[in-house]
């Protein structure tokens, strides 16, 4: 198994990150069947990378081969006050999985010790939902029709 490095995203890994994320967009599922979608969903990219709360894994050659895409939650939120942050998008190369890479990407995010909100879209194919359970995420309603999952520091 090769080394994996692990470090924060920065705005210089968004194209790769994007790239990575549209070549794992059927299983998540990602609809970027136009221009306008995959332009928005890049912007997306950059900006999750930009807030310091997102985290990649690169091979020993560098390529990013795994990541988190997380934000502060923008929402009914006053600055500086009930800190929350939205995993909005997450995903290892399929040859690079079943080497612990999500789970040690997302214990990256846990670690801030801030409760995490993910919405995982129906028709998800790659398990993530039940992988953010065994991680300690549990059910939080629902956000237009998709499940809402929650962690929250101490595991409440």
């Amino acid at each position: 198994m090769p080394d994996i490095a692990y470090r924060q995203a920065g705005l210089d890994d968004a194209a790769e990150i994007h790239a990575l994320l549209l070549h794992l967009a059927p299983e998540i599922p990602l609809l970027v069947d136009t221009l306008e979608r995959e332009e928005a969903l890049y912007v997306l990219v950059r900006n999750c990378a930009r807030s310091g709360e997102s985290w990649v894994a690169a091979d020993p050659e560098g390529r990013i081969v795994g990541f988190v895409l997380v934000e502060p939650t923008q929402l009914r939120r006053h600055y500086g006050e009930n800190e929350l942050l939205d995993l909005h998008y997450a995903g290892v190369a399929p040859e690079h999985r079943n080497q612990g890479i999500f789970a040690s990407l997302i214990a990256k995010v846990l670690a801030r010790m801030v409760p995490v909100t993910a919405s995982v879209p129906l028709y998800n194919r790659s398990g993530i939902a039940q992988r953010l359970a065994a991680l300690g995420f549990r059910p939080a309603g629902d956000a237009g029709g998709a499940p809402l999952l929650r962690w929250r520091p101490g595991g409440g």
